[in-house]
């Protein structure tokens, strides 16, 4: 299937690692212009080095600084000449009592989450309006739908689909589709580097990280392992793609079977 993804321009937010940086690998797949961003200038670099056949502008951006993404986006304009999808990805996540998470961590995953992909989405609306097309897609979670204790991320990724929606009715008139992808947990350094959920949950179970990070897997989700980073970067695509451009407004479950909703 041809998705009509070759020469677009797209922006991703977190593009270093994990989920980002399998998005830009299966968007470069699919013959797309890249535009990376993240903190980590030397994962980005060695991102766009692994795909040498690729268009690949990188940027070291803070999300939660609203000049440094006014400048990004406006590079990118620059660059290419136009923008035509958004993949708002940047995330971290806390373990912590719920009765003494700290505010200001809610604070901070909240400029982070939250307050960053509204100010992405509303920089990047005019270039799709001059387009008369447009895609944005938001890396949210399953836990914004049904809670894993993890309380400010389970907060912000519930009001990211909610975003989402609300965005999909206003852009729908200009040809510009919204949705949100929901994963369960993915192998990613979120779980596995050093300090991250799998240390935070092996506090808590008392078991080493790997053993920690096996037993979740059995114990909740049904299909009992994490996705890969490229299965969630998938759905992300297709989402964006042309043969999706009339679905807008829908959060994907891309959990191994862990909501039981019936939407």
């Amino acid at each position: 299937m041809d998705f009509g993804l070759k020469d677009r321009v797209v922006i991703i937010t977190g593009a270093a690692s994990g989920i980002g940086k399998a998005c830009a690998e299966e968007y470069a797949g699919e013959g797309a212009c890249l535009a990376l961003a993240d903190i980590n200038e030397e994962g980005l670099k060695a991102v766009k080095a692994s795909l040498p056949q690729n268009k690949v502008y990188i940027e070291k951006v803070d999300v939660t600084d609203a000049k440094a993404c006014q400048a990004f986006v406006e590079h990118v304009a620059k660059e290419y000449g136009h923008i035509d999808v958004l993949v708002n990805n940047a995330g971290t996540a806390r373990m912590g009592d719920l009765a003494t998470f700290p505010e200001e961590t809610f604070r901070k995953h909240s400029e982070l989450m939250l307050y960053a992909p509204v100010r992405m989405i509303q920089l990047c609306i005019p270039y799709f309006k001059k387009n008369g097309w447009g895609s944005i897609v938001t890396v949210a979670s399953m836990f914004g739908k049904q809670p894993g204790g993890l309380l400010s991320y389970d907060a912000i990724k519930a009001a990211d689909i909610m975003i989402d929606k609300d965005f999909s009715n206003y852009c729908a008139p200009f040809n510009v589709n919204v949705n949100s992808v929901c994963p369960g947990p993915v192998d990613t350094p979120l779980w596995h580097a050093p300090g991250q959920l799998g240390d935070q949950l092996a506090a808590i179970t008392g078991k080493s990280r790997d053993e920690s990070i096996e037993w979740f897997a059995k114990t909740n989700i049904p299909m009992q392992r994490y996705a890969t980073a490229k299965e969630i970067a998938d759905c992300a695509v297709w989402l964006t793609s042309e043969p999706a451009h009339y679905i807008t407004g829908i959060a994907v479950n891309v959990d191994g079977g862990m909501v039981k909703t019936t939407v």
